[in-house]
């Protein structure tokens, strides 16, 4: 695959960042405005435009889409901010095809409090996101969801170390799940959910027995690591997690390995 990113300074108050995908699975193009704000270097506001194409072992999905952020930081490493998504899809995913537009307002919350970016030895983080629509505000599907998102790395002697992940999704709603578009479904599957399976491969079936995707998502994963020198660590891992439509139907799917 190949990865374009440009960033344009415009001046010492504003930027604009374009990027450009081309892969096998996932094409696309993007461009955001960015204008800071008063406080501090982490609150902007911000306006993004992309178009992509991604095509997996479960869907296919065409959008175009348009959203504005504003982001406001709270002290040393928490981020605040909210949103408005608008969102043209087509998307197939088995014999399901969907054709939707969406208006889709949000909110996010994230805090990162570990003690280094490149080899870090202890610390946490998570993300917490809210978001919804309506018919009434002229979205052809109305459904609410809630995000979350949390890793933890504890430190051990001897060099080891202990990190744990955990993801979680939810979704309400009226109606049939299948009317909401693909990217609003949950799948699961590759290098940063449940590895030993393919990316998105996991999640409720159709009658044909093609994946789908699913109301709710849930992931955990725990991994013990040996450091070894200033840049190398061995590992290795256990992931268990899948996206379902209700308690009942879930079945976790478990990867280990070695890395």
């Amino acid at each position: 695959s190949v990865r374009y990113e440009d960033l344009n300074v415009m001046d010492s108050a504003q930027k604009l960042d374009s990027e450009l995908n081309l892969s096998q699975r996932l094409q696309g193009l993007a461009m955001r405005y960015v204008f800071p704000g008063g406080t501090d270097f982490r609150s902007n506001t911000n306006a993004r435009l992309s178009a992509q194409r991604e095509d997996t072992v479960s869907y296919t999905t065409k959008s175009v889409s348009a959203e504005v952020e504003r982001t406001k930081g709270f002290g040393k490493d928490r981020l605040g901010s909210v949103y408005l998504l608008m969102q043209s899809e087509d998307s197939t995913a088995g014999g399901d095809t969907t054709n939707t537009f969406l208006l889709v307002p949000g909110i996010r919350f994230s805090e990162n409090r570990y003690d280094s970016f490149i080899r870090p030895n202890k610390g946490f983080n998570y993300r917490l996101e809210a978001r919804g629509t309506t018919q009434s505000f002229g979205s052809d599907v109305g459904f609410t969801q809630f995000l979350g998102y949390a890793d933890a790395l504890f430190p051990l002697p001897g060099r080891f170390s202990i990190k744990m992940r955990g993801q979680a999704g939810a979704t309400s709603m009226n109606g049939n799940f299948l009317d909401v578009p693909i990217t609003f479904r949950f799948f699961t599957g590759g290098d940063n959910s449940v590895r030993g399976y393919a990316y998105q491969s996991l999640g409720p079936k159709d009658a044909q027995g093609d994946v789908v995707g699913g109301k709710h998502l849930l992931v955990a994963s725990i991994e013990l690591e040996r450091a070894i020198g200033a840049n190398w660590g061995a590992s290795v891992f256990y992931d268990a997690g899948n996206a379902f439509d209700d308690l009942d139907t879930l079945r976790f799917a478990q990867g280990a390995g070695l890395g």
